[in-house]
């Protein structure tokens, strides 16, 4: 592999450390709003995505909140 490639893949694998992380915090809370893992997964991602220089909790509050959205619509 070149330089090149091993850095792309370094920022990869904290965005899904990150992601999966958020996944376990918030599996109960998307479950009791009746969301899916895939919902789920797909606003955490966006999240992520969304607030990378954002503090975890900051980005949970954020999630929580698009989580509440999502099930009301």
């Amino acid at each position: 592999m070149s330089a090149g490639s091993n850095a792309a893949n370094s920022n990869v694998e904290p965005e899904r450390a990150e992601v999966q992380r958020m996944m376990r915090r918030l599996a109960g809370f998307a479950g009791g709003l009746g969301l899916d893992e895939s919902a789920t997964r797909r606003i955490v991602r966006q999240v992520a995505t969304d607030m990378p220089s954002r503090m975890e909790d900051e980005r949970l509050v954020e999630a929580r909140l698009r989580l509440v959205a999502a099930a009301m619509a």
